[in-house]
């Protein structure tokens, strides 16, 4: 009778090898492994080295931008001091009428206005009629402005008995988000309509903005698009940049002529701006504009 064969048991390897030797395969997944993890780093490498340009640019653009809008500030600055070397020197024959359009030495174009403080609502003496105007025109809303004109009434009278009256007045035009209900919108849109520094019951409407009539609906003066500077008194210097770059920054100061102590001028409050919406801005070529020194000196010669 034939023998069966043998079955072949190096077919199917044992699970554990007695020699220690590696079983076959082993290698094949230790090198898949390998080529996983080298895939995995590179990868990794790659997205830090992508995080590190992107961070290296994003800093260059912001140290970009910090050093425009620090150029515009200073331009700013300068047409602010150009505006008060002409209210020192103004004479009748010789004035430089505002607003005034002209270019600075770096290129920017500058909008300077002069807004005398008289024509503004004075927070600390304006009767409660005229801080009603104002704020129903900005706000749109009878009851609203009602309300609030009452509570800046309130806000400027002594808190406590005995104490004098001055101590309770607004010292900046800034402490107006500090009236009760205020909101920020009308804040902000009411800084270029009210003063500390007029003491008058109603705002001089020969001296009002265009802006200011505009909101309390007085007709334009026929003659009132340009206007000298004063004669004393306080005003709010308005400049307003727009460099070749794009940066735009709006600076005002608040100065009064006459300082005392021997000073012409005391600048008693310096501002960052915001855009009037109610103006039109009117943006004439850079090349088409006179040199903001060269309309100083032909006011001054």
């Amino acid at each position: 009778m034939a023998q069966r064969p043998k079955a072949r048991t190096d077919r199917c390897p044992a699970v554990d090898r007695p020699d220690g030797a590696p079983l076959p395969g082993a290698d094949n997944r230790q090198s898949g492994f390998a080529l996983v993890a080298v895939i995995w780093t590179l990868g990794l490498i790659t997205l830090l080295g992508m995080a590190v340009i992107v961070g290296a640019r994003y800093r260059t653009k912001t140290s970009s931008n910090y050093a425009s809008v620090t150029a515009a500030e200073m331009a700013a600055e300068s047409a602010v001091n150009l505006a008060i070397s002409a209210a020192l020197t103004a004479t009748p024959e010789q004035a430089v009428n505002f607003p005034l359009r002209c270019r600075l030495p770096g290129g920017e174009r500058a909008t300077i206005t002069v807004e005398e403080e008289t024509g503004k609502v004075d927070l600390n003496t304006a009767s409660p009629a005229a801080l009603t105007r104002l704020f129903t025109a900005l706000a749109g809303d009878p009851s609203q402005g009602t309300r609030l004109a009452a509570q800046i009434v309130d806000f400027r009278k002594p808190k406590t008995q005995g104490t004098p009256a001055a101590a309770a007045r607004f010292t900046t035009i800034m402490e107006l988000d500090q009236v009760d209900g205020m909101p920020p919108r009308l804040f902000r849109a009411a800084l270029r309509h009210v003063t500390v520094r007029s003491g008058k019951p109603e705002p001089d409407m020969e001296a009002a903005s265009p802006s200011m009539r505009r909101l309390l609906n007085f007709e334009p003066k026929p003659n009132a698009t340009k206007r000298g500077v004063p004669a004393g008194g306080s005003m709010t210097i308005r400049a307003d940049i727009d460099s070749p770059d794009g940066t735009r920054f709006i600076r005002e100061a608040l100065v009064s002529l006459e300082g005392g102590n021997g000073l012409p001028y005391v600048i008693r409050e310096w501002r960052r701006g915001d855009i009037d919406p109610s103006g039109l801005r009117q943006d004439p070529p850079r090349a088409a504009l006179r040199a903001c020194l060269q309309v100083r000196q032909a006011a001054a010669s």
